[in-house]
């Protein structure tokens, strides 16, 4: 494709949408196993733990319990506490040091690391990165009494637009368990789960808002221990496709395991900050077609961008990268195939091909 560039010129108009992004039900699980019941993999865990050692760290900074300050991380963003920001939750001011930990996912690689893919319903979205802030006294949990303001710096090549949609996000989703108590009661009990995959991103009702004096984006975080993410949605138009991704080498347990996979598929659009992750498995395929697929009718046709394929297996790890352009499907057919050709590759090796969609 000409460059995703021209078409995300398009974006002019934000659509804001009552939808979750990169949802829990993105997750294709044909087997008819409930995530609860599933397995899980000693390579699945085996490719996840690489993953956690070498995605974003979490930064750590000690402030005053009651005084203004402004923090500035390590990636250039500057977290702005105003005085009296922070509760005990007893309501009640703390007076001992506070910690604040933040931990942000801002370029391709984080988003791999992290399992936190910038798309919803497999369209890709530009991203301006994802925000997490932990306050603790004494290693007790606080809370906010007044916001945090954070102007984070742009790193895209495009220029925002006014006011990006900003989306809210937590690693857990919360179920209703109806039940007796301990005098045989009828009651009923919230119960947390862990999201598979990710996050479960809703809409905000608020913006961040460019400031092209400073080339930053600013907006608040009103309560911790929430994910906070800035995205775009993308305007392309034009003919889309279904991507099916054909792996010589898959883990056949992938369906079964929980919540880590052991086969993996990622598309990085070119010169975008964003990555997608195709979660639909390619059901009873013979060997040479196992793989994943797109949501349908999602990737636009001609556009360039690398597909990061791998597997771990019988304690190995696979990979491929691979620099596409979209084709069209073939006459007769409403499905365009990709054909990956994984080899062995060191926990090394494959941590630089993840971090290399980075200069995609």
């Amino acid at each position: 494709m000409k460059s995703l560039v021209s078409a995300l010129a398009l974006v002019t108009t934000i659509a804001v949408v009552s939808c979750n992004k990169q949802s829990t039900q993105e997750k294709l699980n044909p087997s008819g196993i409930a995530a609860a019941a599933a397995q899980e993999n000693p390579d699945a865990k085996r490719l996840a733990a690489l993953f956690q050692s070498a995605g974003p760290r979490t930064q750590f900074y000690t402030v005053p319990p009651r005084e203004g300050t402004t923090i500035g991380t390590q990636n250039g963003s500057k977290y702005t506490i105003p005085s009296g920001a922070f509760r005990r939750k007893d309501g009640s001011v703390p007076t001992g040091p506070v910690t604040v930990a933040i931990r942000e996912v801002l370029s391709p690689k984080d988003f791999v690391f992290s399992n936190r893919p910038t798309a919803t319903n497999g369209n890709y979205l530009l991203s301006y990165g994802e925000f997490f802030v932990r306050a603790t006294e004494a290693g007790a949990d606080l809370t906010l009494a007044a916001p945090i303001a954070v102007q984070t710096p742009v790193r895209t090549q495009l220029r925002p637009q006014e006011k990006v949609p900003m989306w809210n996000g937590d690693t857990s989703a919360y179920y209703i368990l109806n039940g007796y108590n301990q005098f045989n009661q009828a009651t009923t009990v919230t119960q947390p789960a862990s999201q598979d995959p990710g996050i479960n991103w809703n809409a905000a009702p608020d913006y961040a808002l460019f400031n092209s004096t400073t080339n930053t984006l600013d907006f608040s975080i009103s309560q911790l221990l929430q994910w906070r993410n800035c995205d775009v949605f993308s305007g392309t138009t034009g003919p889309k496709t279904t991507v099916l991704g054909y792996f010589n080498v898959f883990n056949d347990d992938t369906p079964n395991s929980s919540p880590e996979q052991p086969s993996m598929l990622f598309f990085k659009p070119k010169t975008i900050n964003s990555v997608v992750k195709f979660f639909n498995l390619i059901l009873n395929a013979p060997p040479g077609f196992k793989g994943f697929l797109s949501y349908q009718a999602v990737i636009p046709v001609g556009q360039q961008g690398t597909f990061l394929a791998i597997t771990s297996l019988n304690g190995q790890f696979y990979a491929e990268l691979k620099d596409v352009t979209i084709a069209a499907p073939a006459s007769g057919t409403n499905y365009t195939p990709v054909s990956f050709n994984l080899v062995p590759v060191s926990a090394t090796d494959l941590v630089a091909l993840v971090n290399e969609l980075n200069n995609r």
